[in-house]
């Protein structure tokens, strides 16, 4: 049977960096590129979002403008074919 104690023993620095077979320098040189990766790899993926909103902005933009154009010519031409047409 295992004895768990609660809470649990709080463990000093020393103690932890005991318990490593590596060099903290190394441990810590480690984690810090880790980090740095891990942050570069997000500011890359923000970078990407912040573009494809930008491009999505400017399509929606573009593509009410056409639409506009498109339903002011199709009045154009009701009101030109009305106009043809003898009653």
């Amino acid at each position: 049977m295992v004895m768990v104690v609660w809470p649990p023993k709080e463990r000093t620095m020393p103690e932890d960096i005991a318990r490593y077979k590596s060099p903290p320098h190394k441990v810590i040189e480690f984690l810090k590129k880790g980090r740095d990766q891990l942050r570069e790899k997000y500011r890359l993926l923000r970078e990407k979002h912040r573009v494809a909103e930008n491009q999505i902005r400017a399509v929606t933009k573009s593509r009410e403008a056409w639409r506009t154009r498109a339903e002011a010519a199709e009045a154009k031409l009701k009101e030109l074919e009305k106009k043809r047409q003898p009653n």
